[in-house]
C-alpha cells in the first residue's frame, strides 16, 4: 500500500498515520492497521463522506492500535532483554565460540555472538525459547490432559504468525513457541482451548463450556492475548 497515494491522514501524538482506501465488494467497512498505516476497505458504492464519518467515529480506536503497534516495533528493536514466562530477563553476551544460551542469575547468558551480530543473537534466543517451550508445554499438556476423556496424541511446536495453537482431527496439539514469553496462565489457557477441540472441533457453546471446565478464567486470558499478543513477536 505504501506505493499508493494515501487517501487521508490521521493526526497522532507522534506524527501522522496515512490512511489508504481499498475498494472491494463487501457488505461492511473494514479497518486494518499494519506497519503504522490504516487501511480502509469498503464497497465502491460507499460514499467518501460516509467513509470519513466512519473514520472519525473510529478515530480513538485507530489511534490506540497505531500507537500500540509503534510501541511493539520499538520493543522489538530492543535486544537488551527477553521475556520468559512473563518475566523480563536481561540478555548478557559472554563471548566464546559456541552459539548457545543459558539462564544465570536472572539473566540469559548468550555465547558465540558479537555485539554487532543482531541476527545471530535473535537466532540463539529463538532456539533457546523453542527448547524451553517444548519442555514446558509438554509438562502442562500432560497435567491438563489428565482432566480430558480423550487424550491428545502428540505435541508439536508452531511458528504461525496468526494462530496461537491448533488441534488436528488426529489429536495432535500444536502450540506457538512464542507463547513461552507469555505468563504461565496464558499458556495454560491456549492448551485448554486446544484440548477442548478434542471433544468439539468447532467454537460452539459446548466447546467454550469445555474450555471453561479446563481453564475457568479463559475470558481474561483471551483478552490478554488480544491486548499483548503482538509483544510476543520480538523474536522469530
Amino acid at each position: 500500500m505504501k506505493n499508493v497515494a494515501a487517501w487521508a491522514s490521521l493526526p497522532l501524538p507522534e506524527g501522522e498515520a496515512p490512511v489508504y482506501l481499498v475498494r472491494r465488494a463487501r457488505k461492511s467497512i473494514g479497518i486494518r492497521i499494519a506497519d503504522g498505516c490504516v487501511e480502509l476497505v469498503a464497497h465502491p458504492r460507499v460514499s467518501q463522506q460516509h467513509l470519513r464519518q466512519v473514520l472519525d467515529e473510529k478515530r480513538d480506536w485507530i489511534i490506540q492500535h497505531v500507537l500500540r503497534q509503534r510501541e511493539q516495533q520499538r520493543a522489538a528493536a530492543d535486544l537488551s532483554a527477553v521475556v520468559y514466562l512473563g518475566q523480563p530477563l536481561a540478555l548478557r553476551l559472554t563471548g566464546g565460540l559456541r552459539r548457545t544460551a543459558r539462564l544465570a542469575g536472572g539473566a540469559l547468558e548468550v555465547s558465540g555472538v558479537t555485539d554487532s551480530d543482531e541476527a545471530g543473537l535473535r537466532l540463539v534466543v529463538e532456539r533457546w525459547l523453542k527448547r524451553q517451550a517444548l519442555s514446558h508445554f509438554s509438562s502442562r499438556l500432560a497435567a491438563l490432559a489428565a482432566q480430558c476423556v480423550r487424550k491428545p496424541s502428540g505435541l508439536a511446536l508452531s511458528s504461525a504468525r496468526t494462530r496461537w495453537g491448533s488441534c488436528t482431527a488426529a489429536g495432535v496439539v500444536r502450540l506457538n513457541w512464542r507463547l513461552m514469553q507469555a505468563p504461565p496462565a496464558i499458556i495454560d489457557y491456549v492448551l485448554a482451548h486446544e484440548l477442548a477441540h478434542l471433544s468439539h472441533m468447532d467454537h460452539s457453546p459446548a466447546f467454550w463450556r469445555e474450555t471453561g471446565r479446563l481453564y475457568p478464567d479463559w475470558k481474561n486470558a483471551r483478552h490478554w492475548l488480544k491486548q499483548h499478543g503482538g509483544d510476543l513477536f520480538r523474536f522469530g
